[in-house]
This record gives C-alpha cells, sequence and structure tokens, in this order.
C-alpha cells in the first residue's frame, strides 16, 4: 500500500496512523489534515515497522488500532517505541469493553479514542496528547515494565 507523504514538513507535527481498514484510514487521514498535521498511514504492523524504521522520517506520534489482525495494537506500539522511545502514542478502537481497553493498554499511551469519533474529538485528543511528555521519554528510561500490576 503507498504511503502518503513520504517527506513531510518539520514545523506541522507528523502522525503515523495504523489501522486495517481503509476507510477507517482514509477518514483519519483527512481529519488530521484538516488540523494542519502531516500524516502517514499503515493498514498493517509491518507497514508500521516499516515506516518506524526509516530514521528519516519525522514521526511525532503513533494512532493505532488496538486491535488488527497481524498484531495487537499494544503490542505494535512497544515495537515502535523500542525504536523511538520518544515517540507520543494514542490507541484507538470500536472494541471498547473492558478486555480491549485494561489497564495494560492505557499504561502504553496518552489517550483513547473509542470509535466511531468525531473530529473534533480526534483534534482535540491529539493536541492534548502532543502537549504532554512521551511516557518513555518522561520515565527516563528506555524499557519500561508493563506488566507490574496486571493480571
Amino acid at each position: 500500500m503507498p504511503v502518503f507523504p513520504i517527506h513531510t514538513r518539520d514545523k506541522h507535527p507528523t502522525i503515523l496512523v495504523v489501522d486495517d481498514d481503509l476507510s477507517v484510514l482514509g477518514l483519519v487521514k483527512l481529519m488530521l489534515e484538516c488540523g494542519d498535521y502531516n500524516v502517514l498511514i499503515a493498514d498493517s504492523g509491518n507497514e508500521a515497522i516499516r515506516l518506524a524504521e526509516q530514521t528519516d522520517l519525522q514521526i511525532d506520534m503513533i494512532l493505532v488500532d488496538v486491535v488488527m489482525p497481524d498484531v495487537k495494537g499494544p503490542d505494535l506500539a512497544e515495537r515502535i517505541l523500542g525504536m523511538r522511545p520518544r515517540i507520543k502514542v494514542l490507541f484507538m478502537s470500536g472494541f471498547a469493553d473492558a478486555e480491549v481497553v485494561c489497564v495494560k493498554v492505557l499504561e502504553r499511551a496518552l489517550g483513547f479514542l473509542p470509535k466511531p469519533f468525531t473530529s473534533a474529538g480526534l483534534l482535540a485528543c491529539v493536541k492534548n496528547a502532543l502537549a504532554r511528555p512521551a511516557l518513555r521519554a518522561a520515565a527516563g528510561s528506555n524499557v519500561l515494565d508493563f506488566s507490574a500490576g496486571t493480571s
């Protein structure tokens, strides 16, 4: 799947959106671009990893679907955080039950967007998350133990 834009403008934050649903990707991309963000899209965990590995790409935040066929969103976020510890993480999901929105997911993210969401809700959540320090950078460590205190 082609990803646009490849080269981003440095003055606007860049968000990597990861979702297996192409209609969601297109809509979220449009909403974020209307909010003056640069947007990269990936329809799989592998594509997101490929983009995160490109050191010439500026990526300030990832917005990741929690449930995808090839990878769980929290696991993907963990892999990307291993490469880019200062990146900010937001999760989204259409499955907002207790199993999906658990402490383990929220510990890894600066926010959670239940689907469906409005453009205003998305932009507010992104703005708030970008204003906060990344969890890894704030913790002063490249490694966090997310298993402590979870069952």
